[in-house]
């Protein structure tokens, strides 16, 4: 097995998945009877997956590393342990609640070490503490990495976009300094953080003081403005309408910040104003819009179009290929659409060959994850027609359901399933996939009574499924053309 990058973790829990799991945020907690195991020829290959972090009281995996007697947070939500953000050599990062109180309890962890906390002093601005701290983070193969704050400091200027470079913490944006527009400063909204392989920050920013309030927002990665708001129109799209908003934390970059992915609004009639862009040339052009509202998928053969506020969730893996998931207007059908292609929608069956199908009969969005590695593999998750205890699923490649709801989880690390803890829900959008095949991701907990009793960060070693290899670099159904190399 690949060694996991858990810092010092002191407890690490061993599951081996042989069963299926209900979904997803929204959902019950479904049946509270473990399920059979499914055929080898549905499971396919067995996974280790791993406890890294729990919130249930009283474990060792609810100890916050480096706070002695701190504690995560305990509670049955979905948001304790927020979603990680990772590397293509397996660095990750993710912030989480303590029980400490409420100035102080949020946390930064990185590869399972402490590396910063709300309500300490803030190492860039002397005087200083650490504020809230933004979902959205990022970090790079160096393991450097990015993060959004405000302190306890003046008003005018406690908006910070911070870097971690080396170990030392800068202000990479603070609201009233200097900002990307010659006469501008930064605002009060500075958020979206991402940090490419060599160390340059990107973030999107609304209300930029000095320029027009029709002009203020802006999406920049280093000293190229990519885009800004009633100044640039993205090409590809319906008319010929300018940025008007970015949509916080949905700025991706690729590793080597050669490609860019927003999503936002345009100025526009609001029935087709929300798009999705991607930009390969980093070029002052707004980038190309791949999905728009009230305009039918390029290449998906729908005969609907995308429904207003239709577009749910965006990603962009290390290598610059981009995921956008949502429905189409009047049938309000779901799916993935991946380098402009549907990857997943409702009725295909989750695995190449399977019976068991999509279907949004019990989430309305029936999918809550897609992501992907560089390496060419990538994560889906979503709810199948499969039985209610089982039905929620992360699956790869469309080749193996890797671990469902229901599953029960080996907790104590001691290779048997008698701890009473089991698969609950997945969080939407909470996992990272490494270019080794680890698979980060949270899921809430319950008992075997169906009891929600906590939520868990995990990690699956996925290494073993091989590589997808696709002539055009894309996916397109065919499994013939995967390898048969393991890992990535």
């Amino acid at each position: 097995m690949n060694a996991f990058r858990v810092g010092a973790l002191g407890l690490l829990g061993l599951l081996v998945v042989a069963a299926p799991a209900t979904s997803q945020d929204e959902l019950a907690t479904g049946d509270p009877v473990p399920p059979p195991a499914l055929t080898p020829v549905e499971e396919g290959l067995l996974f280790p997956i791993e406890v890294i972090f729990t919130n249930l009281p009283g474990d060792p995996s609810s100890e916050v590393p480096g706070l002695p007697g701190v504690h995560f947070g305990p509670g049955t939500g979905s948001t304790h342990f927020d979603r990680p953000f990772g590397s293509p050599n397996g660095n990750w990062i993710l912030s989480a609640d303590t029980d400490l109180p409420t100035t102080e309890d949020e946390v930064i962890l990185v590869n399972g070490a402490l590396a910063a906390r709300e309500g300490t002093a803030a190492p860039w601005a002397v005087g200083e503490n650490v504020g809230l701290i933004d979902t959205k983070l990022g970090i790079n193969d160096s393991g450097n990495w990015v993060f959004a704050t405000n302190t306890d400091g003046p008003t005018t200027a406690d908006e910070y976009m911070v870097s971690v470079v080396g170990g030392v913490f800068a202000a990479a944006a603070q609201e009233g300094q200097a900002g990307p527009l010659g006469g501008s400063t930064w605002g009060s909204t500075i958020d979206s953080g991402v940090v490419a392989s060599d160390n340059t920050i990107g973030l999107s920013s609304d209300a930029l003081l000095g320029v027009p309030t029709t002009e203020d927002d802006v999406l920049v990665l280093g000293a190229t403005l990519l885009a800004q708001e009633g100044m640039t129109i993205p090409q590809g799209q319906l008319g010929t309408e300018f940025w008007e908003n970015f949509d916080v934390d949905d700025f991706w970059i690729s590793a080597d910040g050669s490609t860019w992915l927003a999503q936002g609004d345009l100025t526009g009639d609001t029935l087709t104003d929300g798009i999705v862009a991607v930009d390969s040339g980093l070029a002052e052009g707004g980038g190309g819009v791949v999905v728009q509202e009230g305009v039918v998928l390029a290449g998906s053969g729908f005969a609907e179009p995308v429904d207003t506020s239709g577009i749910v969730g965006v990603s962009m893996d290390p290598a610059g290929g981009w995921f956008v998931r949502g429905n189409n207007d009047v049938s309000e059908q779901d799916w993935i659409y991946r380098n402009g292609a549907v990857l997943a929608t409702l009725g295909d069956p989750i695995l190449h060959g399977s019976a068991e199908s999509w279907t949004d009969a019990e989430f309305s969005d029936c999918f809550f994850l897609h992501v992907g590695s560089s390496s060419g593999n990538y994560v889906l998750g979503g709810v199948s027609d499969g039985p209610t205890p089982t039905n929620g699923v992360l699956v790869l490649n469309q080749s193996i359901a890797f671990v469902r709801e229901s599953d029960p989880v080996d907790l104590d690390g001691n290779g048997l399933f008698d701890d009473d803890v089991f698969f609950n829900t997945f969080g939407n959008d909470d996992g990272v996939l490494t270019d080794d095949g680890l698979f980060y991701f949270t899921a809430t907990l319950k008992n075997g009574a169906g009891t929600v009793i906590g939520q868990g960060y995990f990690v699956a070693d996925l290494s073993s499924i091989g590589t997808p290899i696709f002539e055009d670099g894309f996916e397109t159904g065919d499994t013939s053309a995967w390898s048969s190399q393991t890992g990535g």
